[in-house]
């Protein structure tokens, strides 16, 4: 499988989707991948169940990163600030509770940095750990129900996919504190 790493800016991304996650406690699997590396390596696990696709996840990255370049970030580390804009809230409990990675659940692993070799060194890491999976990424019809009834859309008949991915970019950028 080519590894794909993206590119924005001066920071490198990688965005790696898997089949469920066997773990009880998710957040513990998370803050042990983060010990693995440097702090200059940014990790954010989520349910991947609300990601429309990796240009989404792309795109609200950007804003993050944008967001930590402008010092005004809704949340003190980027990788938390990614999670409140993918949840659409500035609440953390909530942002968990709806889009954090989640026990027998497919999963979404975001890793940017300015580190490239550290960035791949921790794709490495969490590629033999888990069954990875960049299909439970792509954008369907039950992601988009369930994330049109999450931020209150009535109907989502009234978008067409890039229009309702432009939308949810839309709705990212409007957190705040």
């Amino acid at each position: 499988m080519k590894k794909q790493i993206y590119k924005l800016g001066d920071t490198f991304i990688s965005i790696i989707g898997t089949q469920a996650i066997k773990a009880k406690d998710t957040g513990k699997v998370i803050d042990d991948l983060r010990r693995r590396v440097s702090n200059k390596v940014s990790l954010q696990a989520i349910d991947a169940n609300i990601v429309y696709g990796i240009e989404y996840l792309i795109e609200v990255l950007k804003i993050t990163l944008e967001s930590e370049r402008r010092k005004i970030m809704i949340a003190n580390k980027p990788e938390t600030d990614l999670l409140l804009r993918l949840s659409y809230t500035n609440q953390i409990s909530l942002a968990l509770k709806y889009a954090g990675l989640k026990n027998n659940s497919c999963g979404c692993f975001v890793i940017f940095s300015k580190d490239k070799s550290q960035l791949l060194n921790l794709r490495n890491n969490i590629e033999s750990l888990f069954e990875v999976n960049d299909v439970v990424l792509r954008p369907s019809k039950t992601k988009r129900e369930m994330i049109s009834y999450r931020i209150g859309l009535i109907s989502n008949v009234i978008f067409n996919d890039s229009t309702f991915t432009r939308y949810l970019f839309e709705r990212a950028s409007l957190i705040t504190r």
